[in-house]
């Protein structure tokens, strides 16, 4: 491979990914600031390097990402041929030029320009990424259906898996609202904001659960959507309606079956006092309840280990009930001295709910306090692999259900806190609540408990937030414990 050829991938492969940033921050919104600010830090370490002539840090990430690239476009050499140099090199400098550029094209919101008409200043797009797409009406045919594509636009997903099967089935049935809303046969091409328009009323009329519920099951759309005191889709659902066609119109942008992303920053926003509200979540007296039964070496219904450690896990993580229930002892790991969870669904008996569930989550240090890197040791020494070996796998329920019947049966009744609305995930909305109210920023919270995210393309490409972001944020948890 020549040098030129090098060079080309390389700027083709930040181009595209620079288009994608600079999109969603003309469609949602300008960068907040934590972001902001870790787009400078990485720019700052990333001219370090390339002045000091460093080589790819695991710190920084760029090796691993170098790899990927590598394989991406099946670069035909490794690192001990000479043309890594270049590679190695350039691609440092190329991160350089990706990073300033969002930060210019971010920074070109700053202030109006008032003069006409010939350029303003949100039309002035750096020359490292194409211009949007004008937000002209679609009418070219792109020979594909809505029906077909959606087909292909799943077994790519599923073929990359990037969903587990709960998930397929759910996407399956969104997409296929499309259809039935404008036909089998028609042109992904030709929809229109209009349309777009058409979808949103949809989804708020639609009844909730309609292929489950007696009143509803095996009727057609338009049948469903003329009865009455029924209820209806829930703004969470009809957003993750809206999120997958914004997923499935990329998509179909990107392969270049239609000219824009009709559903970019489409979606319903709730009041984020009353999300919180609506939640199922423990008090701050629960919780303490919970982890004073729990420590307390006496107390007969937590003598096992699982049961003392994984809602200790739950309380200072915000992780689900089978995150937690998985963990290998090869997942508790340190990394600039901080110890952290890393999620992840290596290996045949793991999996996570979204791609935005494959996280790191420092720990707590009242994890630590309590002794549990003591315990990880002692495993370890025993030569186990699971830090929950005694919890059976289940291919339908995964290893977490031993775990949450007992949490739910038992320890919640003995305790006196059995109420129909709370439960082991009760703990997840609890870490959520108390991070908000502590004030860590949205992406932070996303981030933690393994939420997906807009505007998550940076977060995708570098690995999101930083160990130490990361660990400032968690530590904000506070429940009060008394000392031990």
């Amino acid at each position: 491979m020549e040098y030129k050829e090098l060079r080309g991938l390389l700027t083709q492969h930040f181009r595209d990914l620079l288009t994608k940033v600079t999109n969603e921050i003309d469609s949602k919104g300008r960068l907040n600031e934590q972001t902001r600010q870790e787009y400078q830090q990485r720019l700052a370490a990333t001219q370090q390097e390339i002045e000091t002539d460093a080589p790819l840090s695991f710190a920084t990430g760029y090796e691993s990402l170098l790899s990927g690239f590598m394989t991406q476009y099946s670069v035909p050499f490794s690192k001990k041929d000479a043309q890594y140099v270049w590679l190695e090199q350039d691609f440092k400098k190329a991160v350089r030029s990706f990073l300033k550029t969002v930060l210019e094209h971010d920074a070109s919101y700053d202030d109006f320009d008032l003069r006409a008409p010939t350029q303003t200043a949100a039309s002035v797009v750096p020359n490292f990424v194409t211009a949007p797409h004008s937000p002209l009406q679609q009418t070219s045919l792109s020979g594909i259906t809505i029906e077909e594509l959606a087909k292909r636009f799943i077994r790519e997903r599923k073929l990359g898996e990037n969903w587990v099967s709960t998930t397929v089935m759910g996407k399956e049935e969104y997409l296929k609202l499309l259809t039935e809303l404008f036909g089998e046969n028609r042109d992904i091409a030709t929809l229109t904001p209009q349309d777009v328009t058409t979808v949103k009323d949809t989804l708020v009329a639609l009844p909730a659960h309609r292929h489950k519920k007696r009143a509803t099951k095996g009727k057609t759309l338009e049948e469903v959507l003329k009865l009455t005191n029924l209820p209806r889709l829930a703004v969470p659902s009809i957003n993750k309606y809206l999120q997958t066609y914004n997923d499935f119109f990329g998509y179909a942008h990107q392969h270049g079956y239609v000219e824009r992303n009709l559903f970019a920053g489409v979606t319903i926003k709730q009041n984020r006092h009353r999300i919180l509200k609506g939640r199922e979540d423990f008090t701050p007296e629960q919780v303490r309840i919970i982890l004073e039964a729990i420590v307390d070496n006496s107390f007969v219904y937590a003598r096992k280990q699982y049961r003392k450690w994984g809602p200790l896990i739950g309380v200072y993580t915000g992780a689900r009930l089978n995150e937690i229930a998985q963990i290998d002892l090869a997942d508790i790991r340190q990394q600039d001295g901080i110890w952290f969870f890393d999620f992840n669904d290596e290996g045949d008996d793991k999996q996570l709910k979204t791609k935005a569930s494959k996280r790191r989550v420092p720990l707590h240090s009242e994890l630590i306090r309590l002794g549990l890197l003591e315990y990880v040791d002692m495993l370890r020494k025993q030569g186990k692999q699971k830090l929950f070996q005694e919890l059976p796998n289940s291919i339908e329920h995964g290893r977490g259900r031993n775990l949450g019947r007992w949490f739910n049966e038992q320890l919640l009744p003995k305790l006196d806190l059995k109420a129909k609305e709370l439960v082991f995930h009760s703990l997840r909305h609890t870490v959520v609540t108390q991070l908000v109210n502590a004030q860590v920023p949205d992406p932070l919270v996303k981030a933690l408990v393994g939420h997906t995210q807009q505007g998550v393309t940076y977060q995708n490409y570098f690995g999101g937030h930083t160990l130490q972001v990361l660990n400032e944020a968690i530590q904000k948890l506070d429940y009060s414990l008394p000392a031990q």
